[in-house]
């Protein structure tokens, strides 16, 4: 049995939250499908599907979350997702049917979260990463994206900086020559060391 105390949603409650999921989620994924079908680039928005993998119909689905129950008679339309089932009088995601990959990818996130929240917060990136992804570059990743500043201007820049990219997922995109100006050098098996979030399996959808 689940030891988990459960909350219980009533149709109207989890309606709602359902409800305004999708109003928040639905102009984002739509402008994006507009572009998709035009074959239409978007340098920045396009990065929220393409690294993060997800399906524009995975982002508008809503979930309760594992400790809560949503009841009514509809709740059940969510039996036809993976790992739900009925329980006390309704429906509610089942944490023991996740499979062992995945349950270990909630316990590496739950120890990120952990380990995030015990440490002083440093709020002195001022989005330098993006800076160091092009800093004295020989080869242009995007092409059609022109730079704000010329090369010369971002080099210059960045070197008076204090770089402090915890995040692998930023640091390995960084030009060779800016992975020294960086005072850490994260890897993927520092992740949780310098709390920072990996890039989540593309095989997963939400729950």
């Amino acid at each position: 049995m689940n030891a988990l105390t459960h909350e219980h949603l009533s149709e109207g409650e989890w309606r709602q939250r359902q409800k305004r999921h999708r109003e928040r989620l639905e102009p984002i994924v739509s402008a994006h499908l507009d572009r998709q079908s035009r074959a239409e680039k978007h340098p920045v928005h396009d990065f929220l599907f393409q690294y993060y993998g997800f399906r524009p119909s995975w982002l508008l689905r809503w979930g309760p979350g594992a400790d809560v129950v949503l009841d009514g008679d509809g709740a059940k339309e969510f039996l036809h997702f993976e790992h739900y089932i009925e329980r006390e009088g309704g429906v509610g995601l089942e944490p023991l049917a996740l499979s062992d990959k995945r349950r270990a990818g909630a316990k590496w996130i739950l120890s990120l979260l952990l380990v995030t929240a015990e440490r002083p917060a440093r709020f002195g990136c001022y989005g330098l990463h993006e800076w160091a992804m092009v800093y004295r570059e020989t080869e242009r990743r995007h092409h059609a994206t022109p730079l704000r500043l010329p090369p010369d201007e971002i080099a210059a820049f960045l070197e008076t900086q204090h770089v402090m990219c915890s995040h692998f997922g930023a640091f390995r995109f960084f030009t060779p020559a800016a992975r020294t100006l960086n005072t850490l050098q994260p890897s993927r098996e520092k992740d949780v060391e310098y709390g920072a979030a990996r890039l989540p399996s593309r095989q997963y959808g939400p729950l």
